[in-house]
């Protein structure tokens, strides 16, 4: 069975350690301090001690018209680091009981156009295209000193799931 849970400072600290790409680490900082800020939670999926995945679940979305709509709370950046142990999946539904306990009605996700398998396993978790169109997925990766190295513009499709008895196909 996975752990999914918050991650601590120790937590963070061991995993810019183990992290090869300065970007990839200073992103690992930022979500650390979103979750410290109480602005949104970064989990963490472990497996028999070791972390296996992550994510960052965020209070609201972070696309504008798809929060007026449907106020969800957003999974951002799901990474099983082994595919198909039922990781993703185990992340998902840790980071559904939150927003439920957040006392969202829906939980949504942007799921990159080049990226079949995940929105599989989202249709197969219940989750539903939103009928308005696609979003662009706005981020930048920055260095140690806040400079940006790379910015990212990807078109998504994006998915929502009630957490109620609210539905998505319905209303969407």
């Amino acid at each position: 069975m996975d752990d999914i849970r918050p991650a601590t400072s120790t937590d963070v600290d061991q995993l810019i350690e183990a992290e090869q790409h300065p970007a990839a680490r200073e992103h690992l900082r930022e979500r650390w301090q979103q979750q410290l800020r109480g602005e949104d939670l970064f989990l963490l999926a472990r497996r028999a001690g070791a972390v296996v995945g992550h994510t960052m679940l965020l209070r609201e979305s972070k696309y504008p018209t798809i929060q007026a709509k449907y106020e969800p709370a957003e999974i951002n950046a799901l990474h099983a680091y082994v595919q198909g142990q039922g990781i993703g999946t185990a992340i998902v539904a840790a980071a559904e009981g939150i927003a439920a306990e957040w006392g969202r009605a829906y939980v949504g996700l942007a799921v990159g156009l080049d990226n079949p398998g995940a929105r599989r396993l989202y249709e197969r978790l219940g989750y539903e295209l939103w009928a308005d169109g696609q979003v662009l997925d706005e981020w930048t990766e920055k260095d140690a000193d806040g400079n940006i190295v790379r910015s990212h513009r990807d078109p998504c499709d994006y998915l929502l799931k009630p957490l109620t008895s609210n539905s998505v196909s319905g209303q969407v």
